[in-house]
Parts: C-alpha cells; structure tokens; sequence
C-alpha cells in the first residue's frame, strides 16, 4: 500500500516534471525564426546543394548552414542566415543575386553574393498563397473542376503548417525563378522573390509526385521527379509537359547542354536523351 509520504514524494515529482515540461515548451523558437548559430564546426556540418556566384563557391546545409569559399574551398567562411532549417538547395543566376531552399518551405534571398541572408517566404505562408490563388481561379471560371481541388490542397497545408521541405530552386536571372519540392508543389516569381505564383495546374503531374530537381540545359528547363516523372517547359502551352521516359524510378537531377540531356536517379541509373 502506497503511503501517504511516498504519494506525496510521487505528486511533487509529477508536478516538476509538468514545470519542466512547460518551460521547455515556453523556450521552444521555430527554426523558421531561429538564425543559424554560427559556429567553427559548420564546416563539417552535413552539405546539400552548391553553386558558383562569379568566382566564390557557395554551399548549404543542415540547420541552416551557408558556407563560402573566395579560394576554391581551402577557406570557408559562414554566412549570416535568419533560419535554422535544413537547406537543400541553392542558385545564383550571377554574381550577387542568389536563393536557397529546404525544409519547412522555407526561401532565402541574398544581394551580396551569399554573405548575407534574407528569408522571403517559408512554409507557414505558402499555403495560404495557393488558397487565394486558386479561389480566384475558381471565382473566374466556376466550371472548372481543378479549381476547388487545388483550393482544397492549398487548405490541407495551411492546416498542416509548414512541414513540406522545398528540394530545388532554379532562376534564369535576378527576376524570374522556379522552387519546386514535395507533392508537385511548385511555385514561380517575376519579380525576384517579392511574390510568388502558385503552379501546381501547370504540370503534367496528376498524382502529385514530388519534384526533386529543377535544372536548364541552356534551350530547355526540365523538372525530374519521382516515378520517372520528367517534365520540359513548353513555350507555347505555357506549362510543364510530360516527357516519356523507360525508368520507373526517382530522378534526383538533370544535366545538360542545347541538343542533349542528361537525368540522372536511384541505383546508379543515368538517361541520355540528344
């Protein structure tokens, strides 16, 4: 039989794990409003995506690392960054003007070749962007069955909150770009990164499958995804076409120059398409 001295030695434990608990839960910040902490070991800190800015090699990473190398990577330095999530990938069209990407949804923007960060958009708001987006799709043109389907998505990630990771992003120049990530999500700016247009209705993509990659051969932009999804920008339909392909497996890049493409995926599997 449990006495009354034990019960109370039991109750005040309970109540101090409950305190803990709570202010643990008061000191929890989102990574989204989390800077990176800067540190030596980032350089040893899992990287995921590089890219060249003129002659400086920029890299990201885990918990929102960005690393740059003036000296073809025997230095590194670590860049300033508003967020602790994971970034998956990075473009810089020229010199000063780049954009990362990574998990949460999260879009970063720098005008200093990538020593300094800004976070344009991230997960907690891209939902709503497809809800108005495609409400005002659905109010001009109420016959059109897609319409509420893509409201209704739009719905389901604002309710999830901001959990669908971006894989990819891809600018033409310091306007125009693409990021693309988790169940077809796909969204463009014209104005570097102010705003940002939903694109899922463009896409040969009717079951939703992630896009990994993003990538310009120079004549043409592609998107490879899962399921041996590759799809090509067409000028003239103004969307994402499917492009038949024989593997059935996830495409992770695309590589190419005008006349020749390369996509590339699991096992080892590398397409050639001229």
């Amino acid at each position: 039989m449990c006495s009354y001295k034990n019960f109370k030695h039991v109750a005040f434990g309970v109540v101090l794990g409950l305190l803990q608990g709570v202010t643990h839960a008061a000191d929890y910040v989102d990574v989204l409003d989390l800077p990176a902490r800067v540190s030596a070991l980032a350089i040893n800190s899992p990287l995921s995506g590089m890219a060249r800015a003129g002659e400086r090699v920029i890299a990201v990473g885990q918990r929102g690392h960005i690393l740059f190398s003036d000296d073809a990577g025997k230095h590194w330095q670590q860049a300033a960054v508003p967020v602790s999530a994971d970034l998956t990938a990075v473009s810089f069209p020229d010199a000063s003007q780049g954009w990362a990407v990574g998990n949460d949804g999260v879009v970063l923007h720098t005008s200093d070749a990538g020593v300094t960060w800004n976070k344009q958009l991230d997960g907690r708001q891209i939902g709503a962007l497809l809800v108005k987006h495609y409400t005002a799709l659905a109010s001009a043109e109420p016959g059109n069955e897609q319409w509420p389907l893509l409201v209704d998505e739009g719905q389901r990630l604002v309710e999830q909150g901001a959990d669908k990771p971006l894989l990819d992003v891809w600018f033409a120049n310091d306007q125009v770009g693409y990021v693309v990530g988790v169940f077809n999500l796909i969204l463009r700016t014209d104005d570097g990164g102010k705003s940002w247009t939903p694109f899922q209705d463009r896409t040969d993509n009717p079951q939703g499958l992630h896009l990994n990659a993003i990538a310009s051969t120079g004549d043409s932009l592609y998107i490879a995804g899962e399921q041996g999804l590759l799809l090509k920008w067409d000028d003239h339909t103004q969307r994402f076409a499917a492009v038949p392909t024989p593997y059935q497996g996830s495409f992770f890049g695309v590589l190419g120059k005008p006349g020749e493409v390369l996509v590339y995926g699991l096992r080892g599997n590398v397409l050639r398409s001229t």
